[in-house]
């Protein structure tokens, strides 16, 4: 009988296995437990929007780590990270005083709880501790309630619950909740999505918030699959193909903004974080 990996110890949960669970569980089923990966042939602007955000995470963790930052060789087909990494540096000088964890990963393990985050960056600042998220996709138009949806996102509860259950690990020592806070940042246009404080209150509804939903994700019958419930998410998944023989375009000139902030960029063959 083949082994089902949900329940395997090595197997932990991100914030994107259980974003695409909640998209699709036949998606979460071939993407993760199949390990059925996507190679797609997208349009140019796609490719280089994908470049360019790729690149300024790269950038980015080596001038936190205080490297070169290697921007001539790295920049020449993409001038736009130019601008964004002299916003960067513009907005993050680096302090003598602070601690700097650019891409830094943490799994933890309570009962049924597994997780894993990848954070993009982590400040530590004497009894505080800041998580940074960069933001490169997607639209540049303000959105109402913004916020609020990036505080209901999986991210943010993953990404708060994760680092306060192993704060001990990051900075090496305890620090509150009240003292830990995420924000969400973009270099175009420039500035803060969202800034998110922590709580007591929140800790406790995350915990039991994450625990459902992996609980669901475990228990989940695959011979009852309904894909009827998941119907609306068809058309952005690169599985339309297998369960529709539809294929999905992905020519960012004939496609709408809609369509770009519903796609599974982390879906994509080698743009998840490892």
């Amino acid at each position: 009988m083949e082994k089902d990996l949900r329940n395997e110890m090595y197997f932990f949960y991100t914030q994107y296995s259980m974003k695409t669970f909640e998209s699709c569980p036949l998606k979460f089923k071939k993407r993760y437990l199949e390990g059925i990966r996507w190679r797609f042939s997208p349009s140019e602007e796609i490719v280089n929007s994908m470049e360019a955000g790729r690149k300024f995470h790269v950038l980015a963790r080596r001038y936190f780590m205080g490297f070169d930052n290697g921007l001539k060789w790295s920049s020449v087909n993409y001038p736009e990270l130019v601008k964004w990494m002299g916003r960067l540096i513009q907005h993050f000088p680096l302090k003598k005083d602070e601690i700097y964890l650019p891409e830094y990963k943490i799994r933890m393990i309570s009962g049924e709880i597994k997780l894993e985050a990848n954070f993009d960056l982590l400040i530590i600042k004497n009894e505080k501790i800041e998580i940074w998220d960069w933001k490169t996709h997607g639209s540049n138009k303000k959105h109402t309630g913004l916020k609020n949806r990036l505080e209901k996102s999986l991210q943010t509860m993953v990404y708060l619950y994760v680092l306060k259950e192993r704060v001990r690990l990051a900075a090496g020592k305890n620090i509150p909740c009240d003292k830990i806070t995420m924000y969400y940042w973009k270099p175009e246009p420039v500035g803060i999505c969202a800034r998110i404080d922590y709580s007591d209150e929140k800790h406790k509804r995350f915990s039991n918030i994450l625990r459902e939903k992996i609980l669901d994700i475990k228990e989940f019958d695959y011979n009852h699959f309904n894909q009827e419930l998941y119907k609306n998410h068809c058309p952005f998944c690169e599985f339309n193909s297998f369960c529709n023989n539809r294929k999905v375009s992905y020519d960012k000139s004939n496609d709408t903004e809609d369509f770009l902030e519903n796609l599974d960029w982390y879906s994509i063959e080698g743009t998840e974080p490892e």
